[in-house]
């Protein structure tokens, strides 16, 4: 699949990385031409309802119930990988707000 020797050449069973190499430079190809992009790279359609899907739950949550730190004596402390990161998590208890009217 996706190794058609019109578009490939007559090598298009063959394993061939530097067949992308011009020059030594790394020439990609149309994203056209590969089967499982008939049309071209996509993007999720459902991205946009995910992410107001996402704020109206924290908004929800926030409106709700009262957060408050399981031990508060403890110093919270960050380890920096590709995003920041809070070492062993933040337990929280999370309690129901009494003045909030359905």
């Amino acid at each position: 699949m996706g190794r058609m020797p019109y578009i490939w050449g007559d090598d298009a069973q063959e394993f061939l990385p530097e067949r992308w190499l011009k020059d030594g430079i790394f020439q990609p190809e149309s994203s056209f031409k590969f089967t499982a992009f008939h049309a071209g790279p996509r993007i999720c359609l459902g991205k946009d309802f995910a992410y107001r899907q996402m704020k109206i739950v924290s908004m929800a949550l926030v409106r709700f119930f009262r957060f408050k730190l399981e031990n508060e004596t403890n110093d919270v402390t960050y380890r920096t990988m590709f995003t920041l990161h809070i070492d062993h998590g933040l337990p929280l208890y999370a309690t129901p707000r009494c003045d909030v009217v359905e």
